[in-house]
């Protein structure tokens, strides 16, 4: 049966097979992971490029490519100007969520796994290659957070985009300059149609959205992004932070539907 190619977002080509994956009981796959990772970068940090997130492909790369010339080829252009860094860890059956954060002290590596460390040899191959193109030969410590855990075999996916949405968005607000009061009275319709000169309207992810956190938009100057400051109780994930798995799935295929409209 011939594939049916249902939209192409950034580079990441999404086909009716790929749909699937979002259904409960399913393994989500690399290419969703890789749309929402792609969603997050192009719309939800719109003006902001401290931040990126490697696609699975390119993750994948970094765990078992041993030619460090064909890793820098896949990876972005400058890493090493970059403020954090998303990877997806896969080994085929699993995945979970590696951080590399510059500023965090006295850890710059966050591991999160929804199913215990069953990842953990494989986000470490990506860290050593990481460390061997950024700093050389130098380790930095990682630190393994406790994070709300998977009950099943297949929602492993479903927790990366969940743990890399949420950290994206406390970093990203942190960027955020002080919102004036007019950000939050102007009605969303005259702000999409009105945006003041030399700003930029981004959307709030669809998570957030949910979850009520704001008027579905941010409006900033990107001259005014701030360096944000990281402590410890960013990194703290818990079950109430989070939707429920298949409430996540959900709200991933209304995304998903909205690109095809």
């Amino acid at each position: 049966m011939r594939e049916t190619l249902l939209f192409a977002y950034h580079g990441v080509a999404v086909y009716s097979s790929d749909i699937k994956s979002l259904r409960e009981g399913h393994w989500l796959n690399d290419t969703i992971l890789g749309f929402y990772f792609e969603y997050l970068t192009r719309d939800i940090l719109r003006g902001d490029s401290s931040i990126v997130l490697l696609k699975p492909a390119v993750v994948q790369l970094l765990q078992q490519q041993t030619d460090l010339n064909s890793v820098l080829q896949a990876l972005p252009p400058d890493l090493y100007k970059h403020e954090i860094i998303f990877m997806p860890i896969g080994n085929g059956t699993h995945w979970s969520l590696l951080v590399y954060c510059r500023q965090a002290y006295p850890a710059p590596f966050h591991y999160f796994d929804s199913m215990a460390n069953a990842n953990f040899k494989h986000a470490l191959a990506a860290k050593l290659k990481l460390e061997q193109i950024l700093f050389g030969s130098q380790q930095l410590p990682m630190v393994t957070h406790s994070c709300p855990q998977q009950e099943n075999s297949y929602d492993c996916g479903v927790f990366v985009v969940l743990f890399a949405d949420l950290l994206v968005r406390r970093y990203a607000d942190l960027r955020l300059p002080p919102k004036m009061p007019v950000q939050v009275d102007i009605p969303r319709a005259v702000a999409v149609s009105y945006p003041a000169p030399g700003t930029i309207q981004r959307p709030m992810s669809p998570f957030a959205q949910a979850a009520g956190d704001g008027p579905g938009f941010d409006i900033f100057q990107p001259t005014a992004l701030r360096a944000p400051v990281i402590d410890r109780t960013f990194w703290w994930i818990d079950y109430g932070d989070l939707f429920n798995p298949n409430t996540a799935r959900t709200m991933l295929q209304q995304l998903v539907n909205q690109m095809q409209s």
